[in-house]
């Protein structure tokens, strides 16, 4: 298996048939890593480049992230490996995009013969992270956290009343559905 390089053409990739492989640091995805609790850890990238049936280059292969994301419960950082399989196909233009089967995810080159693998896969990246991120078991969650939000949960038994003065156009019909 090859070193992927920072920046490659991905129609001489496909034409050599090539399995590459390259690790990058999460702080060289600025979009992926402002999403995290921080950008330590480091994404690997396996794939292997080829043609579709319509000769458009294509990259397939699989990759594995170690990250940091933050608990939605805590908001502390929760140690995480995702991993993720991909199928991307290099394109010129958004337009050669919208003519592709919705199966087919679109990698868009613009005027360049060569991308950045930054650019290659940052989306994936994004894409794979998961809706909702806890600890399994609360008792790994900052336990002063916890005990604020439980002491908020109680400060609050009710409905707040609306402050003095403010219109509300439906109040009667509170009394009206009684």
């Amino acid at each position: 298996m090859d070193k992927l390089p920072t920046r490659f053409n991905p129609a001489e990739l496909a034409r050599s048939g090539r399995a590459t492989q390259i690790t990058l640091p999460v702080s060289h995805f600025a979009r992926f890593s402002a999403i995290l609790a921080d950008d330590s850890g480091d994404v690997v990238i396996d794939a292997k480049f080829g043609w579709t049936e319509d000769r458009l280059p294509v990259a397939t292969g699989t990759q594995t992230s170690n990250v940091n994301l933050s608990c939605q419960r805590c908001l502390q950082a929760l140690a995480s490996e995702l991993t993720s399989q991909f199928s991307l196909v290099f394109i010129a233009s958004e337009a050669d995009a919208a003519e592709l089967p919705e199966e087919i995810d679109p990698v868009v080159m613009g005027d360049s013969d060569d991308i950045h693998v930054v650019d290659f896969i940052e989306d994936e990246l994004i894409l794979q992270l998961p809706a909702r991120v806890i600890h399994e078991d609360e008792s790994d969650c900052d336990p002063a956290v916890i005990a604020a939000l439980r002491n908020q949960a109680a400060e609050k038994p009710g409905e707040k009343e609306a402050p003095a003065g403010t219109h509300n156009p439906f109040k009667g019909l509170d009394e009206l559905l009684k």
